[in-house]
């Protein structure tokens, strides 16, 4: 884990988990874009069937992906790192990207 003061250290352990979250999301959508080149080169079942899996896989780590960063938007920060640091991860999911910035605002305003 990343050494952070203590304030922030759950807000840095967060981050964390949304690194990895972020990084096993991009993971999954290459393996579904190698599964669909696959699939467009020689369809057959077992291709379709690996694109599928790939697909429902990326679906997954998506999801794992947003829940993380939304754990992250309910922690509050209290010091301008911990601010710099949900702000590093503002585009990190676009469907909870609103969130994550309320998030910072309200913490701002409780400064």
């Amino acid at each position: 884990m990343i050494d952070a003061i203590e304030p922030e250290a759950e807000l840095f352990a967060l981050a964390e988990q949304v690194d990895l979250a972020e990084k096993a999301f991009h993971d999954a959508l290459a393996r579904r874009n190698e599964a669909q080149i696959a699939y467009l080169r020689e369809p057959s079942i077992m291709t379709r069937s690996a694109f599928e899996e790939a697909k429902t896989a990326e679906a997954l780590a998506l999801e794992i992906l947003d829940t993380e960063v939304r754990r992250l938007a309910n922690t509050n920060a209290t010091t301008v790192i911990g601010l710099k640091l949900k702000a590093s991860y503002a585009s990190a999911s676009a469907s909870t990207e609103g969130k994550l910035a309320d998030s910072i605002v309200e913490d701002i305003l409780q400064l």
